[in-house]
């Protein structure tokens, strides 16, 4: 599998130091930035550069703000922040505007950036996120946190004795049903850190709880989202974070929401959970070809 690794790693400054930022393949056709999750990295879209390569696209993948690589960045995060850090990278590369392609907590990233920089955005694509998730009555944001985010914010308080710990942590997802893989393996290997018996996952905690909060109904998400100048994708994963069936965004809920943002065309991702949409080979190429169309 090693195409699949990043062949270039950048460092763009930003507010309070350096992004990380990965290019897979050779660099060669049209850009495409890629936005990872709340507790994700740039390691989530091997397959899926590999796919977007073989249409003679450009792949490149960002480590958010208090992620992977760039875990050490300070606060404040938020998707505005965010957003300023995007167009960092579209700076520091000279690029005109590019495709942008957020995945989960990614799509609010895109939105904020679509929304603050619309020259800076060519196509964006919203990957089961970027809608804001409705909040149940009565409840705050503090108390739906854990219900949304599981065990992601507990996986970041644990300490993992090894490698094959961590591995073996969540190989026991329901996200994975369909098998385990090599990518797989890079996936959490890269995102553990530190030294044996007392390894952690790379994400910043307070990275997830300050971010969490923009993923409710926040002014910048809607009015980018409503702001929309022409028709984006939004991919809709059949399951959800925990493969159980309706997904994160049940179509019950997309069909109340989305007639506020008409620019969005709901797309489909059948036989595909909010993990594997991305991280298995079959979901990963579905994806590219709503997008992209065949292969070149």
């Amino acid at each position: 599998m090693a195409m699949s690794l990043p062949t270039q790693q950048t460092h763009v400054p930003v507010a309070g130091g350096n992004l990380s930022v990965f290019q897979y393949g050779d660099g060669t056709g049209e850009p495409v930035l890629l936005i990872h999750g709340v507790t994700s990295s740039n390691r989530a879209f091997q397959l899926f550069a590999d796919a977007l390569i073989a249409r003679g696209k450009a792949a490149f993948a960002v480590d958010l703000r208090g992620r992977g690589d760039s875990n050490s960045l300070p606060g404040p995060f938020g998707m505005a922040q965010h957003a300023h850090d995007m167009a960092a990278v579209v700076d520091h590369y000279g690029w005109k505007s590019v495709d942008v392609i957020g995945h989960s907590m990614g799509a609010f990233v895109a939105a904020a950036f679509v929304g603050l920089f619309p020259e800076k955005v060519n196509e964006v694509v919203f990957a089961d996120g970027g809608i804001p998730l409705p909040m149940p009555p009565g409840m705050t944001v503090e108390q739906i946190m854990p219900f949304v985010l599981g065990p992601a914010l507990a996986r970041l308080a644990m300490d993992f004795e090894s490698k094959q710990a961590y591995r073996d942590y969540w190989k026991a997802q329901a996200a994975f049903a369909k098998g385990w893989s090599d990518v797989l393996d890079e996936y959490v290997d890269y995102d553990l850190r530190g030294e044996a018996p007392h390894m952690k996952a790379s994400t910043s905690a307070k990275a997830v709880e300050e971010d969490s909060r923009d993923l409710f109904g926040d002014d910048l998400i809607v009015r980018s989202l409503k702001g929309l100048t022409k028709k984006s994708k939004f991919i809709k994963a059949e399951r959800g974070l925990q493969n159980e069936e309706n997904g994160l965004y049940p179509m019950a809920v997309l069909d109340a929401i989305l007639p506020q943002y008409p620019m969005l065309q709901l797309e489909f991702l059948a036989d595909c959970n909010h993990y594997d949409m991305f991280l298995e080979a079959t979901g990963a190429e579905k994806i590219a070809q709503i997008i992209y169309g065949d292969k070149k």
